[in-house]
């Protein structure tokens, strides 16, 4: 059963429209800047314009009836009864949506398509490990190119061609920061030049057939002081810890605690400033997370990250992040690259 009538089985609608791109690529495998799903009982359209009409069919034709033509001419598709669709649209397609299926009355159905992007098919999994791998490259690649006096902006344009060079797209803008700059999780990457003793934080992915890979790695420049080792350690310390005993079974939250309950366990807890993980799919952000009010279960074969994170104001920073399966007793971690404290 493919993956339209697995959604439709679940859904409770009589019909469902799916219009969000990351959703309309998990039904369908193709992905495009105009298309829309739609599925009935014994009917799946995909709905696209000239310019991509001949590449879906080609690629399509197996599971859905592509057809060149907008949703507001396609309500004659569509069967009696209710109307599925997703809530996280933008207000004017809700407002197109109404006028397209009137007097019908419109069912949320996001949550079920959650509950089946959330649990990966080995074929995901395998495009997630595909991500990683290049993505894993460029940081190999990026530690030979490392020098006094690049800036973030540099490092991180030569990570992001590495990726692109290597047959994948960006997951997300990368976050390459140097010295005091590590201090902000998601700091904006500038001019700021490396200098010795600075600890550089990167926080790369690529993505592969439409799947995101998510990778942090701090290693160190120079001479740096001994409170820089002891806290990289003190979060590889709890990184490890997690990985260790994150499971299926478990609240995302119960997943966090294991973390934040090490870094409280040495005073550290304040420095501790975002959740220990997200999901990883299609979206670099999606599914059930490990944070602190996570209370959805983690699933065998869900992704999560596991990237907790040090951050003294002013100073420096320190967050290490792998990507893991999670298993029934245990998590396969899909990160290969080394954690031990790199000083270049």
């Amino acid at each position: 059963m493919n993956v339209c009538r697995k959604l439709y089985d679940i859904a409770g609608a009589d019909n469902l429209i799916v219009l969000l791109p990351s959703d309309t690529l998990y039904l369908s495998g193709y992905s495009s800047s105009n298309c829309q799903i739609i599925i009935t009982k014994s009917k799946s359209y995909f709905l696209t314009d000239m310019r991509y009409y001949l590449e879906a069919t080609q690629k399509l034709s197996d599971n859905f009836e592509v057809l060149c033509q907008d949703l507001n001419s396609s309500a004659n598709l569509l069967d009696k009864g209710s109307v599925g669709f997703e809530r996280d649209i933008s207000y004017r397609q809700y407002e197109d949506l109404k006028k397209l299926v009137g007097d019908r009355e419109l069912i949320d159905v996001s949550d079920k398509l959650s509950t089946l992007r959330d649990v990966k098919t080995m074929k995901e999994i395998e495009s997630i490990k595909s991500a990683q791998a290049i993505t894993e490259l460029a940081f190999s690649e990026a530690l030979k190119f490392i020098r006094l006096g690049v800036s973030e902006i540099e490092l991180s344009a030569y990570i992001e061609y590495i990726m692109q060079k290597n047959g994948c797209e960006l997951a997300f803008d990368s976050i390459v920061a140097f010295g005091e700059h590590t201090a902000s999780p998601h700091a904006h990457r500038s001019q700021r030049v490396l200098e010795d003793g600075d600890f550089i934080t990167m926080d790369i992915g690529a993505k592969f057939n439409g799947y995101c890979s998510d990778m942090t790695r701090t290693v160190g420049y120079g001479q740096i002081s001994a409170y820089q080792a002891e806290i990289y350690d003190r979060v590889l310390s709890a990184q490890n810890l997690a990985i260790s005993n994150i499971k299926a079974g478990m609240k995302g939250k119960e997943g966090d605690k294991i973390a934040r309950d090490y870094f409280a366990s040495y005073g550290l807890e304040k420095y501790f400033s975002h959740s220990l993980g997200h999901g990883v799919g299609i979206d670099i952000h999606e599914g059930v997370g490990l944070t602190p009010r996570e209370d959805r279960i983690l699933q065998e074969n869900m992704v999560v990250t596991v990237e907790p994170g040090l951050y003294l104001d002013g100073k420096f920073g320190v967050r290490i992040e792998d990507m893991v399966q999670i298993k029934e007793s245990s998590v396969n971690n899909l990160t290969n690259a080394d954690k031990k404290l790199i000083i270049l």
